[in-house]
């Protein structure tokens, strides 16, 4: 689900008020595989087998009661109903390596997030009007274009997005975003920001080994 879609929903589902920053909330990239053996290893299984569409790999890997949606749909067999595993235009495989690659963030001992944004998103932010900067270079922009006059270097940064009703996302250009920074107002590259509330993954140790127990979206 794109950042208009999720951010559209939002604007009917719920009664917002603004979230108004006072410092720049960041979210710094976390790599919780770089230290733990196990974990890279099962990153590199499941991030190889996602490249092959190979769900094999998956259903080995999975908690028995592993979460595909918020709709009831667990294990194995509710990963294929949800998904839609084994049909050419799913989306799991390329939803779960963009997710894993951004890299992950241990929650507590024993569970962990990716991306790592999923589980470090300040107190003071909104998540349903958040997204975080996590391109490697990401800039506020003064209008919606290539060559547009920078406003500010908010890299990591947490922003809230504004124009959010559907007629106000009409007016922003595809591929941008319309965001308040404590910068100011102006725009960012959809591409270099993602949505807490977007497809994760949570990893749980059970019984010495890392195990997927969630790929989700929304809340």
């Amino acid at each position: 689900m794109n950042i208009r879609a999720r951010a559209a929903i939002a604007a009917i589902a719920f009664t917002f008020a603004g979230v108004a920053f006072a410092a720049p909330l960041v979210v710094q990239p976390a790599d919780a595989a770089k230290d733990d053996p196990r974990l890279a290893a099962l990153f590199d299984t499941l991030l190889k087998a996602a490249a092959a569409k190979d769900f094999a790999p998956f259903e080995a890997a999975m908690t028995a009661d592993a979460t595909a949606n918020f709709g009831g749909d667990e294990g194995p067999e509710g990963f294929r109903r949800a998904y839609g595993i084994g049909e050419p235009e799913s989306h799991f495989w390329a939803e779960f390596i963009e997710a894993v690659e951004l890299g992950a963030q241990q929650i507590e001992p024993g569970l962990v997030y990716a991306p790592y944004l999923a589980g470090g998103l300040p107190d003071e932010a909104d998540p349903y009007l958040s997204v975080v900067a996590v391109g490697a270079k990401t800039e506020l922009y003064k209008e919606p274009k290539e060559g547009a006059a920078v406003v500010a270097d908010v890299t990591h940064q947490v922003l809230e997005q504004i124009d959010i009703e559907p007629e106000d996302l009409a007016k922003t250009p595809e591929g941008w975003v319309h965001v308040k920074a404590d910068a100011g107002t102006g725009y960012v590259k959809e591409a270099e920001t993602r949505s807490p509330l977007d497809y994760r993954a949570v990893f749980q140790m059970v019984d010495g080994e890392w195990r997927l127990a969630a790929f989700v979206a929304g809340d």
